[in-house]
């Protein structure tokens, strides 16, 4: 029996990095060379053998998973891949990030690399490659994007 309705089956989005629905998604494991926040556009560094927070010259190559042992097991509340830890990154899939303006549901996604939120538009933003926002939204709240990169 398919799953047609998913907030029977999982709780809604309450940060950034949560995975919107059970349909399949892909996940890539780095390490952390800096600090990235959960639901954070990532980019390899120079040598390509781990990640940090996209900078403006850099390629998304996708965003950061939110872990909830964080919050269940561990008791904390960091929201973050500390450095040297692995991170898990979504490469393909439905995630909730955090709005950086207006957007508006089938727009192609940007992430402004100053405030790591992301927008429709904007003087500096680095496009999301092949990923489109599912929802409208407004600035500061969560909203679903799907994303699709290699």
């Amino acid at each position: 029996m398919p799953i047609t309705n998913y907030p029977d089956y999982m709780s809604p989005a309450g940060k950034a990095g949560q995975l919107a629905n059970y349909q399949d998604y892909v996940a890539d494991t780095y390490a952390v060379e800096a600090t990235v926040p959960f639901g954070a556009a990532v980019q390899l560094n120079a040598t390509g053998t781990a990640i940090k927070p996209i900078a403006t010259s850099g390629t998304v190559i996708g965003i950061a998973l939110a872990q909830n042992i964080h919050d269940w097991v561990e008791k904390k509340d960091d929201q973050n891949y500390p450095v040297g830890e692995p991170a898990a990154i979504v490469k393909r899939g439905r995630i909730f990030v955090v709005a950086g303006g207006d957007v508006i549901n089938g727009q192609p996604v940007k992430v402004d690399p100053t405030t790591q939120k992301f927008v429709a538009t904007g003087a500096g933003a680095v496009d999301v490659g092949n990923a489109v926002f599912k929802a409208n939204s407004t600035a500061n709240q969560l909203v679903e994007i799907e994303i699709n990169l290699p």
